[in-house]
């Protein structure tokens, strides 16, 4: 198979960059819901600074710790939040993907259960804990997941990307397909599906579809490294679709 693109695990949202990682794919992670205003208040009074936080606010100190490299600071404070709000499913998400992350697979999915248990119809918790079944090689399950998450929103972009790569590593280029049109059609400066349905194209046989799509990801693409790797494929595919073409090597 041809190159392809996975997505390293991100503690935000929009988690987009693409990354050289093979392991994992896109993972997301979506914010408490608001608390009722009453719970809002003295957010800093008392000796715990923390105590009356609400659990979207201990999440955003959360990821803040996390996104300034201050990883034991955020688990501390999900643990803490956790402990106030057990039955929250937004904090048992967060940790769970922070967790999934920092490689505690096991941890991780016993919070990402308890977060689908809780918010069974919601896509995201589903979606990564697909991501936590595939680092136990629990293909099906992931993909029961996927699976769910879409039927729930079908343009969810997270759970379209990831189960298209699992198709195809798994030869269902057919899949793999439909998933990066959805990805791209949903959201089309996304730079990543054009890389990987450029390499479901070229799987396939349809080198001028592949040309196209790595064009495309060119355009938009913003990471260096995957750039470099699009011009290398771009080169070797145009050189061999016109073999008469001399590349830049050929002629120097």
């Amino acid at each position: 198979m041809v190159t392809f693109i996975t997505m390293s695990l991100c503690g935000c949202e929009s988690g987009k960059q693409a990354s050289n990682e093979q392991n994992h794919d896109k993972l997301v992670v979506q914010p408490a819901k608001p608390a009722p205003a009453s719970k809002r208040m003295g957010a800093h009074s008392g000796q715990d600074p923390h105590a009356k936080l609400t659990p979207d606010k201990h999440i955003r100190v959360a990821l803040q710790h996390q996104a300034e490299g201050r990883s034991e600071l955020a688990m501390d404070t999900l643990h803490r939040a956790i402990a106030q709000y057990p039955g929250q499913a937004s904090l048992h998400g967060v940790r769970g993907s922070l967790l999934l992350e920092q490689g505690h697979s096991a941890a991780a999915l016993a919070d990402l259960n308890l977060a689908v248990q809780l918010e069974p119809h919601d896509p995201v918790y589903l979606t990564n804990r697909a991501q936590a079944y595939r680092s136990f090689g629990r293909t099906e399950d992931a993909i029961s997941d996927l699976d769910s998450a879409i039927e729930l929103d079908s343009h969810f972009i997270a759970a379209r990307f990831n189960r298209g790569s699992l198709a195809y590593n798994a030869g269902n280029f057919s899949q793999a397909l439909a998933d990066f049109d959805v990805c791209i059609n949903t959201e089309p400066d996304y730079a990543a599906p054009y890389f990987n349905r450029a390499s479901v194209h070229e799987s396939m046989g349809n080198r001028a579809q592949a040309i196209a799509d790595l064009k495309q990801f060119l355009d938009i693409a913003n990471n260096d490294q995957w750039k470099q790797a699009a011009q290398a494929l771009l080169k070797k595919w145009q050189s061999t679709n016109n073999p008469g073409i001399a590349t830049e090597s050929d002629s120097s």
